[in-house]
């Protein structure tokens, strides 16, 4: 099975984008929020994405992921009557990992029922199902509000600041390991573009986790 791959983006979509690895081009399935931070990126340099491979009867389908935190969730939605690889990665699209959380913390199913394809009862599932999965994926309530302390100072006053801050925690990063990398980053390079801040904050973050 694939679990990663690295390579150039040679076409893009809000759903999916082609990883051109070696000269082959993998056709990769992507949430909103992962194709909003790849339009962001450099167009030349190459592109890192974790893999879910899903195996179906007659097809073999990659989904792409920035973190290894984001595919976790993915993989918990599979696990609930009704919610398929397409409905995983609405959800995705539609929620950031904090508000998912916080939904499910909430026991919020209206939440979920804004989303197209997703009805009381699959939200109902989803909630009941998946109630413990923020504190088992390692995010209890007390994390929504932590970071809003001095780096929040830096952050308000840059909206390149906080626009990376929202691509971040979009792909599932805690808002305060993002609020400490982005202060770091602005620190050190005061004239920054969004891409490079993004792409600097990636690096930074995934260095954390190794």
């Amino acid at each position: 099975m694939i679990s990663y791959l690295r390579g150039l983006i040679i076409s893009l979509s809000q759903d999916k984008c082609v990883l051109d690895v070696n000269g082959v081009g993998y056709l990769v399935y992507i949430s909103a929020k992962s194709y909003s931070v790849l339009q962001s990126l450099p167009k030349q340099e190459p592109t890192s994405l974790v893999i879910e491979t899903i195996v179906k009867e007659d097809a073999i389908e990659l989904y792409g992921f920035f973190s290894e935190n984001e595919r976790e969730w993915f993989l918990e939605l599979l696990k609930v009557q009704g919610v398929g690889a397409k409905v995983a990665q609405k959800i995705l699209s539609y929620f950031s990992i904090e508000e998912m959380a916080r939904a499910l913390i909430a026991e919020d199913e209206k939440a979920f029922t804004k989303i197209s394809g997703i009805g009381p009862k699959v939200a109902g599932r989803i909630v009941i199902e998946l109630k413990n999965t923020p504190k088992k994926l390692g995010i209890a309530a007390s994390d929504f509000d932590v970071g809003a302390s001095k780096n929040n100072i830096n952050i308000s006053g840059s909206q390149i600041a906080r626009d990376a801050l929202s691509a971040l925690e979009n792909l599932g990063y805690k808002k305060h390991d993002c609020l400490k990398v982005i202060d770091f980053l602005l620190s050190e390079k005061a004239e920054i573009t969004l891409e490079n801040l993004i792409t600097l904050a990636l690096r930074e973050l995934a260095k954390k986790k190794l």
